[in-house]
């Protein structure tokens, strides 16, 4: 029985990542305007799927700089600035609100 339980689990946290990956692809395509790469828009995604499932607090100025901050350390090989991705990163916030909450706090 756990066995089952593990592959319930297994197969909820792919369809989830999968339905994100789809909103990823969807929202890049609609975006990417010349030097916004999939190079430079994917740490973006990834960060905000990372700071939606630690349930970083947004909406106010005193967290933005903080953000900021940890989009410097998070973004990778990114060539964009945390004033050219906050839109998009609380966009992707608003999409992952509409996912079940099973499948956004998946570990």
């Amino acid at each position: 029985m756990r066995r089952g339980r593990l592959r319930r689990s297994q197969h909820a946290a792919d369809e989830v990542a999968q339905d994100f990956v789809q909103y990823s692809l969807a929202d890049y395509a609609r975006r990417r305007r010349g030097a916004r790469g999939w190079l430079d828009l994917q740490p973006a995604y990834a960060f905000a799927l990372a700071t939606h499932a630690a349930d970083w607090p947004r909406g106010n100025g005193d967290t933005d700089s903080e953000l900021a901050e940890h989009w410097e350390q998070a973004r990778g090989g990114s060539r964009l600035r945390w004033e050219q991705v906050r839109d998009l990163v609380e966009d992707a916030w608003l999409a992952l609100d509409r996912m079940p909450v099973a499948a956004v706090h998946v570990r």
